[in-house]
């Protein structure tokens, strides 16, 4: 590929992913608010319901291996036509319970086939010896639309503008056209660029080699299920708060997350994956404990938005939530153990399967946990999950 063509390739792949964080967060961010106002469901339903939402990530590694012959920029055209008709039956038909669930599924499905395909594409683009650069530049392009989507949220919300209760969802809707958009602009990219990256071996991909990275994905699993799941738990089911409240701390995290991801990329170049695992760990179990010993004081009594406890939790959501950003480190980290280029999207995929197999575990345990025990258990468990973190780091060399 010659440079103009990367560099052009650069920009539409650049202009996907705004379009894809853009529904994701009109999307997916505002799933715990629909399933709470639209169908009431209760702190250990929404534990269970993450099986069916999630488990299309175990499915991801037997389709990347069986259509590896599309290559992964066709590949990423069909994932996203598949979140398309999510956002069509959620976003436009008012579907029942039962129905939301399948479409859900098939829309979660889609979403999780485009995670491993987004990391491979964006590495397969990076220059020579800046992969963490261009990770972290892509990513805080995801991250920045992520948050326009969490001001469009906040406002529609807010003013009234966007509501669970009309026929049409807005959100979803406007989630779907912004879909549409990436799935053409990815069609334009897949027709113009060499399908060098199809794979002619179909069999699933396990190594040993590749375990430091399995066992990161393991604890991420874990870990992600406090971002999506309870630490907006605590904000809406313990705060009492609204849509337009998420979206706000969501805003400050995105707004956080542009400036952070850069810099974590850069720092991924210089300082190399070991040191970086080990920065992960401690910010995991650091932010995690506190957010789980605030929770658990919050649980406890009645607190007001003037409170300072209240605030305190605003700010450990924030922080939990940013460790996401740490992301980008897993993947850096399969394309530097990798034996050949070839084996990477495939490896992805499995451990995005590792990791919605401990999503799909964790979930419902973390919700009777919560319901049993205490919300903080929750946090101290994820908490505890860094020792993956720790133990891959010792594994790795560099």
């Amino acid at each position: 590929m010659t440079e103009q063509k990367r560099q052009w390739a650069v920009k539409i792949f650049l202009a996907v992913l705004a379009l894809t964080a853009l529904a994701n967060g009109l999307g997916n961010n505002i799933l715990s608010n629909y399933f709470n106002e639209v169908f009431h469901i209760n702190s250990v339903q929404r534990g269970f319901i993450e099986i069916p939402r999630e488990s299309p990530g175990i499915l991801c590694m037997v389709l990347v291996a069986a259509l590896g012959f599309l290559g992964n920029l066709w590949l990423s055209v069909a994932a996203q036509a598949l979140v398309l008709v999510g956002f069509i039956v959620m976003g436009w038909m008012s579907p029942s319970y039962g129905v939301m669930l399948v479409f859900m599924f098939i829309h979660s499905l889609g979403m999780h086939l485009f995670m491993p395909l987004n990391d491979a594409v964006s590495m397969d683009l990076a220059e020579k010896g800046q992969v963490g650069a261009t990770l972290g530049r892509f990513k805080g392009v995801t991250t920045l639309f992520n948050m326009a989507a969490a001001v469009m949220v906040f406002f529609g919300f807010r003013t009234g503008f966007f509501s669970f209760g009309t026929k049409t969802i807005l959100p979803f809707a406007i989630g779907g056209i912004a879909t549409a958009g990436a799935v053409v602009l990815l069609a334009v990219l897949a027709m113009s660029m060499p399908p060098k990256d199809t794979v002619r071996n179909h069999k699933l991909l396990f190594r040993r080699r590749y375990m430091p990275y399995y066992m990161v994905t393991l604890a991420y699993g874990c870990q992600k299920r406090i971002k999506i799941v309870f630490a907006p738990w605590v904000i809406i089911n313990l705060l009492g708060q609204g849509a337009d409240t998420v979206a706000l701390l969501t805003i400050v995290v995105h707004c956080a997350g542009t400036l952070a991801a850069p810099v974590i990329g850069k720092m991924l170049d210089q300082l190399g994956v070991k040191r970086m695992l080990w920065a992960e760990a401690v910010y995991i179990a650091v932010s995690f404990s506190v957010m789980g010993l605030l929770a658990g004081i919050l649980a406890a009594g009645s607190f007001n938005l003037g409170d300072g406890l209240t605030w305190l939790v605003f700010a450990a959501y924030v922080l939990c939530v940013l460790f996401e950003q740490f992301n980008m480190v897993h993947s850096y980290m399969m394309r530097a153990i990798a034996l050949d280029p070839s084996e990477v999207t495939r490896t992805l995929s499995v451990g995005l399967s590792v990791d919605h197999i401990m999503a799909i575990i964790a979930s419902p345990i973390m919700g009777l946990i919560w319901n049993t025990w205490g919300v903080q258990y929750v946090f101290y468990l994820a908490a505890l999950s860094a020792l993956f973190q720790v133990s891959a780091a010792a594994m790795t060399e560099g």
